[in-house]
């Protein structure tokens, strides 16, 4: 039987918004080959939830921080600029309220019942709308009106610098800022998750100290096996275990090995590390898929509706069925059912 999945983490409206980000374009209601998500791959991969990303950033040419992406992802991206994205994010919203407008299998989820609906569902795609990255906010208090837009998710950074803290890409990991501190209250008081992929370590630490919420890392890797700034070691594993809080692991391929092309059996590799040393109550799947760009995915999960494949691999290397449904869905339900209690 398919266990229901929840995904921390798919750029839906990116796809959209950036020409289909390096993969085929078309009706989101098609299986369209080589387009590693749309809807009949999550109802075959039997996934009911997906954090859906609004990425507010725009293309553009700068190239020291291309170098720097380069560097991190082992290939050369356009550098990603701000402007205006208090704008832009009203575009995403649009994409994402037209998607359910168009396709009775998605379903916006803004409540802890909705959750519970969708995951009893047959053939629903739950959203949790997510801000990746806070540089849209101009005011901590603007979460209450983000809110009442739906939005129950937000990052601190996305790889660069901003007001409220640290990005993994910094010179200087001066960690979270006192308006950073003001937004991590005001997401708790709200029932906001908090995300810290792509902060800076020292950011990652202080919004765990400073949360009185559990929070997540919506996508991401470890570091022993790529040593990059964008994955995590584990003086943060322990700081998220003892925060009860919740690790997506990435399909980025450069994230998750020096190979040209990582193999899912590489991916289980990152999965066994955190199960052997902090057990399964912290690991969760944040796919980042419609987000990679043209980065490949490991060989073997190259799209969404292959996730039981992963799963079914992790039961192979001694997994029980309690820790399974915790990755699958169970771990990132909690931190859902905590936050959104508020």
């Amino acid at each position: 039987m398919k266990l229901p999945v929840i995904d921390l983490h798919e750029d839906i409206s990116a796809y959209f918004f950036y020409h289909g980000g390096g993969v085929p374009l078309g009706d989101f209601s098609k299986d369209i080959e080589g387009r590693d998500a749309d809807i009949p791959k999550y109802i075959r991969g039997n996934v009911k939830i997906v954090f859906a990303a609004i990425f507010p950033g725009i293309e553009t040419f700068h190239p020291e921080t291309s170098r720097k992406l380069e560097q991190m992802y082992g290939k050369w991206l356009p550098a990603v600029g701000y402007r205006v994205p208090q704008s832009l994010i009203f575009e995403h919203f649009t994409i994402y309220y037209r998607l359910i407008d168009t396709y009775n299998q998605v379903i916006l989820i803004e409540t802890i019942d909705k959750v519970n609906e969708v995951l009893k569902s047959e053939g629903k795609i739950g959203l949790i709308l997510h801000l990746e990255g806070a540089e849209a906010i101009d005011d901590p208090y603007d979460l209450v009106l983000l809110k009442r837009l739906g939005l129950r998710s937000i990052g601190i950074t996305w790889n660069y610098n901003n007001k409220y803290g640290s990005g993994c890409l910094s010179k200087k990991d001066y960690g979270l800022t006192p308006e950073g501190e003001e937004l991590v209250k005001m997401a708790n008081k709200l029932g906001i998750i908090i995300d810290v992929a792509h902060a800076g370590k020292r950011t990652v630490l202080e919004v765990i100290e400073a949360s009185k919420k559990p929070i997540m890392i919506s996508h991401t890797n470890i570091r022993k096996f790529v040593d990059t700034p964008r994955n995590i070691d584990d003086e943060i594993l322990e700081a998220v275990s003892k925060n009860d809080g919740v690790i997506g692991l990435s399909v980025i391929g450069p994230l998750i090995s020096k190979k040209p092309v990582p193999t899912l059996d590489d991916l289980i590799q990152h999965f066994l590390y955190i199960y052997e040393r902090y057990g399964s109550r912290i690991i969760a799947i944040g796919t980042d898929f419609l987000g990679l760009l043209g980065l490949p995915a490991p060989k073997g999960f190259e799209s969404i509706d292959k996730v039981q494949v992963l799963l079914k691999k992790l039961r192979d290397k001694g997994l029980t069925d309690n820790d399974i449904r915790k990755i699958a869905y169970e771990n990132a339900l909690r931190v859902i059912t905590v936050n959104l209690a508020s």
